[in-house]
C-alpha cells in the first residue's frame, strides 16, 4: 500500500481506535519498527516518541499528539504534504470531538481548582529518590544545575542502577557559560560562582568513576539554566514518573516547589516535560573524559 492511498482510508476516521488501525497499517509497511526502536530514533533526531505514548496511540487507548503523530510520520518518511495534512485531518475530527465531551462532563462536574498545597510539595526526599532509582528497570533522567547535594548521596545508587543495565542519563550546566553565571545570582552570596564550579567539578569527578565503571551512563553539559531540577524514572515506560522542583532565587535548597507526574494519570504534561528533557538533552554537549572544569577559572 502506498503512502498515498491511505488518505481515503484516513477520510473516514473519527475515533482513536480508527485511528489506531491506520497508524499500524503504516508501521507495517516500514518494517514494524519496534517501540524501542521508534523512541531511539526520535531522540537521536529530536522528534521525542515516548514509547508507552506510541503504544497508546497505536492501540487506540488514547490518540496521539499533533507532535507525535508529526514525527511518527517523519520516522516512516511521510512526506508528502496531502498525505500528512490527511492525518492531521483526522486527528483533528478525534481531538473536537474528545473537547465536546470534556466540556460536557465539566458542565455536570462543577468543581474549585485544586488547591495549591495539595499539588506541591515543600521538598524533595532523597530517600525516596533512591528508592525510585532502586526501582527502575530502564532508565533514569537526571537533569539540574550542579545537583550538588544530590549526586553524592545518589552516587551508590546509580552504580546499583547501571549494574542492572538501567540507562542512565545526567544532564548538567556548562561550567565556564554564561548558565553558571545565572546561577550564581539565583543561588545568592552564600554560594558564588567559584563554589558552585567546584561542586560541579566534584559531581562529574564521581559520575566519571561510574562510567568507567559500567557502560549505559551518558553525561552532557549545556549552557542552559533550566527552570526546574528533574528527576525521571523509566519515562519511556508505561509506570513511568517524573519529579520536578522549581528554581527559586537565593531561597532554601531544600524547600522548593515539588510536583510529581504520573504517565497514566498525567499522560499530556508527562509527555511535555519528556520533550523538554529530550531537547535540551540533544542541544547539549557530551562530557568526555579529562573534560572536568578548571574551578580556578573566573
Amino acid at each position: 500500500m502506498s503512502d498515498r492511498t491511505m488518505a481515503a482510508e484516513l477520510s473516514s476516521v473519527q475515533t482513536a481506535e480508527g485511528l489506531a488501525g491506520c497508524i499500524r497499517d503504516l508501521l507495517s509497511r516500514h518494517g514494524n519498527l519496534s517501540l524501542r526502536e521508534l523512541e531511539s530514533w526520535g531522540i537521536a533526531y529530536n522528534r521525542p516518541m515516548p514509547r508507552t505514548s506510541l503504544s497508546e496511540a497505536r492501540s487506540g487507548v488514547r490518540p496521539p499528539s499533533r507532535q507525535l503523530l508529526l514525527n511518527l510520520l517523519a520516522a516512516c518518511k511521510v512526506r508528502d504534504d496531502q498525505e500528512v495534512s490527511a492525518w492531521l485531518d483526522a486527528l483533528d475530527r478525534i481531538n473536537r470531538s474528545k473537547s465536546v465531551q470534556a466540556r460536557q462532563r465539566s458542565l455536570g462536574d462543577l468543581t474549585q481548582p485544586v488547591s495549591a498545597n495539595r499539588f506541591f510539595a515543600e521538598q524533595d526526599d532523597l530517600i525516596e529518590i533512591s528508592h525510585l532509582i532502586q526501582q527502575a528497570q530502564d532508565e533514569v533522567w537526571l537533569w539540574g544545575t550542579t545537583l550538588s547535594m544530590h549526586i553524592p548521596y545518589l552516587d551508590y545508587y546509580i552504580g546499583q542502577a547501571l549494574a542492572r543495565d538501567v540507562r542512565v542519563k545526567v544532564l548538567l550546566i556548562n561550567p565556564g557559560g554564561a548558565a553558571m553565571s545565572m546561577l550564581a545570582f539565583r543561588a545568592g552570596p552564600a554560594w558564588g560562582r567559584q563554589r558552585l564550579r567546584e561542586r560541579l567539578a566534584i559531581n562529574l569527578g564521581l559520575l566519571e568513576q561510574r562510567r568507567e565503571e559500567r557502560d549505559g551512563l551518558e553525561i552532557r553539559l549545556v549552557d542552559y539554566l533550566p527552570p526546574y531540577t528533574l528527576y525521571a524514572y523509566d519515562p519511556g515506560l508505561d509506570d513511568g514518573s517524573m519529579e520536578l522542583r522549581l528554581g527559586s532565587v537565593g531561597g532554601k535548597h531544600d524547600l522548593r516547589p515539588t510536583f510529581r507526574l504520573i504517565r497514566k494519570r498525567d499522560a499530556e504534561w508527562f509527555d511535555y516535560f519528556y520533550e523538554q528533557f529530550t531537547s535540551v538533552w540533544n542541544a547539549a554537549d557530551q562530557y568526555r573524559n579529562g573534560e572536568a572544569p578548571d574551578t580556578h577559572a573566573g
